[in-house]
Parts: structure tokens; sequence; C-alpha cells
């Protein structure tokens, strides 16, 4: 076959917004060309395998070292290249089948044995965790033997501080997606958010868009780029219409947190709130990992969406 590949294609676009995505590729244009990326076999020389996607507004950096960044109306797009330990997602082979879930801990292997509980409601094989070589974190059974260009992951873990930042920063809680923000305020967030995480000499910029849409704009989504030491915000157009339900626990974590709680605390404040709003973990309506860091003072708590709400509470044993 002649002529660059798609993936290659992919590679060279720069950040689109959800709506100028829509009027590129028309309205399930995004979603098909999502489908068609991540139908490819991950690895060089790896076999197709059933692929389940758990999309959230987190880049997904699967084996192709596409990224797509996906949450309820607003996506942001972006193709670029970062080393393994700083993806902020994971590619989980649970029982033959791929899924791709957020990285939560910085241990993928114990997020993916996590996934796979849930998934099967079994006790996982010991697992191992890859640098598959396209820049990201593939997770299999150790058992398995991995696809040639594979290498076991430095350190066995991915960098925390990224994770944090990509989740404070897409929170329903008290990050982009708290409240509609415009080009300024968003870039404070940004600015703090990166301050409180230790990445110094960052810089932050506001993608400009298309005007025209009739939609409201908010800025809510963002790209972190590693590699580059940039947050790109992209303003996306917001849909009017009744709160949502992940909107509404949002509202009720917030004053959780405001208190110092410890993990354990933290932990029941959520699942009490999700509790008022019908939501359950056993149904699967809502996910939520608890991640013990004893060199917090408090815990902290965030919210994210794509496919389902995903709660991650990370804080002191008590």
């Amino acid at each position: 076959m002649s002529g660059p590949s798609s993936i290659d294609t992919l590679r060279r676009l720069s950040p689109v917004s959800d709506l100028e995505a829509a009027a590129v590729f028309g309205p399930s244009g995004c979603d098909e060309l999502l489908a068609g990326v991540t139908r490819q076999p991950f690895g060089r020389g790896a076999r197709p395998r059933t692929t389940t996607h758990r999309r959230r507004r987190r880049p997904l950096v699967l084996a192709l070292a596409v990224v797509v960044a996906a949450a309820t109306a607003a996506a942001a797009w972006a193709i670029f290249g970062s080393s393994a330990q700083e993806t902020t997602s994971i590619e989980c082979v649970i029982a033959g089948t791929d899924t791709i879930i957020p990285a939560s801990s910085g241990d993928p292997a114990a997020d993916c044995a996590l996934q796979w509980q849930r998934d099967l409601g079994t006790t996982p094989p010991p697992l191992v965790a890859y640098d598959n070589g396209d820049g990201g974190v593939s997770v299999v059974p150790r058992g398995e033997k991995p696809p040639a260009g594979w290498k076991p992951l430095a350190g066995h873990s991915q960098d925390v501080a990224l994770i944090q930042l990509q989740e404070s920063l897409d929170d329903y809680v008290g990050g982009l997606n708290a409240s509609c923000l415009d080009g300024t305020a968003a870039t404070a967030l940004a600015d703090a958010k990166l301050a409180r995480f230790g990445f110094s000499g960052w810089t932050v910029t506001v993608r400009s868009t298309s005007s025209g849409t009739g939609a409201r704009t908010c800025v809510a989504s963002d790209v972190v780029e590693p590699a580059k030491q940039t947050v790109t915000l992209i303003p996306t157009g917001v849909p009017a219409g009744p709160e949502t339900t992940f909107q509404q626990l949002a509202d009720k974590l917030r004053p959780a947190t405001k208190r110092c709680e410890s993990l354990p605390a933290a932990v029941a404040s959520v699942r009490a709130a999700a509790s008022d709003l019908g939501l359950s973990e056993s149904a699967r309506t809502y996910e939520l990992d608890a991640v013990t860091d004893d060199s917090l003072r408090c815990a902290s708590i965030y919210e994210t969406v794509g496919g389902t709400i995903f709660v991650n509470v990370r804080g002191p044993s008590g």
C-alpha cells in the first residue's frame, strides 16, 4: 500500500474543537474516526482483539499514539508523542479484550487488576505493564507473550503528578468543567494547577476557534503535552439544557472538597452523594477509585466523565 498512512495523517492534525470536527467530518464523523482508529491492532505486529473503550475526557494514548479526549457534548482532539510514563491512560488486556481506562494510581498493573475485578468479578492473574513502543502503556497477564517491540515499563509506573494534573483540569467539581470559563479564567485555573503539582516553566495557551456556531462557548477542554511543557486550552460549544446527573453529583461533592477529609472519610462522602442521586458502583452507573497517598494532608476528589462517571479520590489513610 503506497502513500501516507491514516495514522501519519492524523499525527499532523492540530487540536480542534468538537464543533469544528463535526463541521469537517459530519455529526457522526468523530465517533466513526475514533472507532476506526481504535480498532487497529495495538503494538507492532499484534493481532486484532476486541476492544472496549471507557471514554472520558482524558487523553487516551493508544498504541498508535492517537489521543482522543472526549466528554459529553465537548471533545478535544490531539495527536502528540509522549513517553509511556507520561501517558495518563492504560490499555488493559482483560480476558482477551482490550479495555482502555484512565490511569489512577500510577501503577498501571494495579489499575488494570481493579478493572479486571470490576469487569469479570474474579481475581486477576499476575499482570505486567509494558511500554508498547508507540507512546502508550499496555498491561497483559504475565503468562502472555508480549508483541515484538514491547519493553517492561520503566519503574513499572506512570507519572502521578501528570495524572493528577489531568484529573484536576478535567474535573467537574473544581476544574475546567465546573463552570463556564472564558480564556482568562481558564488560563488562571490551569496555571494554578500546574503550580500545585510542581510543573514550572510550562506555557498555557488558549486555542482560537471559529465563531458563528451559535452555541454557548466555554473553555472546557485541554491538551497536556509534557514533551513540549504546554497546556492547550480549547473553547468548546456547550449545549443548553437541564443539569445532568454528573453535574448534580459534582454539586454534591463540592462541599466535601472544602473539608479536610482522610481517604476513608472522602470515599464515604462520595458514596453518600452518589447514593442520594441513585448512582451505584455495583450497577456500574459510576466508578470510584481510591488511592492511598499519605504525603497528602487532605484528600482530593476529582470527577470526570466519558461513557460513565469516574470519581477518583486520593488522600491519607487516616
